[in-house]
């Protein structure tokens, strides 16, 4: 193990919180950003997005379970889980709600930096 474990939660949200703050940037640019509507083989921006927001669903959902499970023992767990569950579901639902309404009226490069605030708190 290179981290310990309650470090990598670190690393990994740095990573993503730069990674966020970097592509809020790129979007509010005139010419790489949403203002600009040409379209070309050369706007790589929205795979970049795309590929950051799917690995951070995969990576930081694992790396979540992962802390927990090693963080609890099997008593905790039952009495956790249920709650950090819950509480998920209710984020799943929300969530998008907020930052529809959020894009809608201040843009989606704010909901990046918004996005990569959160991600700062983590660490």
């Amino acid at each position: 193990d290179i981290f310990p474990k309650h470090q990598l939660f670190y690393v990994v949200g740095g990573f993503y919180a730069i990674s966020f703050s970097i592509i809020a940037a790129c979007l509010a640019h005139p010419e790489w950003g949403v203002e600009n509507t040409e379209s070309s083989p050369y706007r790589i921006l929205g795979w970049i997005s795309y590929c950051t927001i799917e690995s951070f669903g995969s990576i930081g959902v694992s790396l979540f379970w992962a802390f927990c499970n090693s963080a609890m023992n099997l008593e905790q767990a039952k009495s956790a889980y249920g709650l950090i569950v819950a509480g998920a579901q209710v984020g799943a639902i929300c969530g998008p709600t907020v930052v529809t309404s959020l894009a809608e009226s201040a843009g989606v490069p704010t909901c990046y930096f918004l996005g990569a605030c959160c991600m700062g708190l983590m660490c």
